[in-house]
């Protein structure tokens, strides 16, 4: 919230204002991107993406990237992860068209090793787990395993999830040729760390990063006291003489290496070379050293990783992109902006637990004789009480104290007796439970925003693929705030 409302408070722990209009152009200026590693990412690029046309454009001198990323999730992953992507396509054309080339680039984390996190999708009315456990290898190369043969998605978007969901094949895969098909037309160009040319090319950072870890962690290790010093927290824990920067592939597993002030040996650890993984803290400067990335496109949890990853990008780098907040959306089906417009409610109540989305609901079927009356009753008592503790007061103050007791009791059974008046009319409507139901499955489910839920497969289903390009026409520059689309 800082970061996007209060930038003077966060400003030592990032680059550049995701406000300032002129953000984007200081750091495409600071980027120093050699010929020869464009010309072999570019090479690389084209093992997984082919021959699109966005390869070409990246080959060319000046061309930057705007980046996004994330795990590799079932059936696509939540709904935001669509999100993110179209905000850095949305990006990319906004400096396309200013000028400056750029192209959208999704880093698929398939090396993150928790498949505990990415295994399941839950849809309106049906939640998929796929047979996986986390067992120390990286998660893109589990086959999926357990995949029913119905979805309850439309048939159009049923048959595109079983096109690239299918028994046997692997998260990474499976997740990449799903949002190959739908944002490769738009532009979208995907890497894998996985893929052996690109981790060659990355060799000589991550060799780099080991052997300078020593210092590198002692860097972190102040930031985190920095963070906590402005009153924030550090995302990751990292001690130094604990906690080493990196994890090992090595037959087939991602195992964290370690290392203290005795033990650790950078030259040795350099050796590994492309057998490192960075972690989460060293993965975004390792990609932006591989890519000339203007700006990184992320969610908010992921911002706040940054601010710790600041410095080693100072350190590895020399610059730091511009962080932007991706798009958020909570997207209101036909039946859902009936039932709130009938009821006259706030989307701020809406997006909340069913039970608080009943009582608001409830509230509004309550007589508006009776409610008046309830209301006029309450201010009614707050007047003489208050005028009863003034005089209070100034003839006894310990009585003024004890009346203080009273009135927070009067006003609970008060609010209790509301309470009930709210039971009993939602007990008399079924209607109005059913409708709370519907607008808290649909838009909050669980209390949790839809976009963190639900897959992006539900969405699509719900909505038709032209939701995508109805979502990237509704993102908009410079307007950071959570968006209510009403659809249908």
């Amino acid at each position: 919230m800082d970061f996007l409302y209060d930038f003077e408070r966060v400003k030592n722990f990032f680059s550049f204002d995701p406000v300032d209009a002129d953000a984007l152009t200081k750091a495409v200026s600071q980027i120093e991107y050699p010929a020869e590693r464009r010309v072999a990412v570019a090479s690389a690029l084209r093992e997984v993406n082919g021959d699109h046309p966005s390869v070409e454009i990246f080959a060319r001198p000046g061309t930057v990237a705007v980046l996004t990323g994330q795990q590799v999730g079932l059936y696509g992953g939540p709904a935001y992860t669509l999100y993110k992507a179209l905000s850095a396509i949305s990006v990319a054309r906004q400096m396309t068209a200013a000028g400056q080339p750029a192209i959208p680039m999704f880093w698929l984390a398939t090396e993150d090793h928790d498949v505990e996190e990415i295994r399941s999708a839950a849809f309106w009315d049906q939640t998929i787990t796929a047979e996986a456990a986390s067992d120390g290898r990286p998660a893109g190369v589990h086959a999926l395993a357990g995949l029913p043969n119905e979805l309850a998605l439309s048939p159009e978007v049923a048959a595109l999830a079983q096109r690239h969901y299918r028994n046997g094949v692997s998260f990474g895969d499976s997740f990449l040729g799903l949002l190959k098909e739908l944002l490769a037309p738009l532009g979208m160009l995907f890497a894998d760390p996985l893929a052996p040319a690109l981790r060659g090319i990355g060799a000589e950072f991550l060799a780099t990063a080991a052997r300078r870890a020593p210092e590198l962690s002692r860097s972190l290790v102040r930031r985190n006291s920095e963070l906590a010093a402005a009153g924030y927290h550090a995302q990751v824990h990292f001690a130094a003489d604990e906690t080493s920067l990196f994890f090992l592939l090595e037959s087939g597993r991602r195992r964290q290496l370690k290392f203290n002030s005795q033990t650790y040996d950078g030259e040795a650890m350099a050796a590994h070379g492309a057998a490192l993984s960075p972690n989460a803290l060293l993965r975004p400067v390792w990609q932006d050293w591989l890519f000339p990335t203007a700006a990184v496109v992320a969610g908010p949890g992921e911002i706040a990783y940054f601010a710790q990853s600041s410095v080693l990008y100072r350190e590895l780098l020399g610059r730091m992109p511009v962080m932007l907040p991706r798009a958020f959306f909570t997207l209101v089906d036909e039946k859902s902006a009936k039932i709130i417009e009938r009821y006259r409610v706030r989307f701020a109540d809406i997006l909340q637990d069913e039970e608080h989305v009943r009582q608001t609901l409830a509230d509004r079927l309550i007589p508006p004789d009776l409610k008046r009356t309830l209301r006029d009753t309450e201010n009614r008592l707050e007047s003489t009480l208050e005028e009863l503790e003034n005089q209070l007061e100034a003839f006894d103050p310990t009585l003024a104290a004890a009346l203080d007791l009273s009135r927070r009791k009067i006003r609970y059974q008060f609010a209790k007796n509301y309470s009930k008046v709210v039971s009993e009319v939602l007990r008399k409507s079924e209607q109005a439970q059913r409708q709370a139901a519907h607008l808290s499955h649909r838009l909050a489910p669980r209390g949790h925003l839809q976009e963190r839920h639900y897959s992006l497969l539900a969405l699509l289903s719900d909505f038709g693929l032209e939701l995508i390009p109805t979502l990237l026409d509704n993102i908009h520059h410079g307007c950071h705030d959570h968006h209510v689309l009403l659809l249908g």
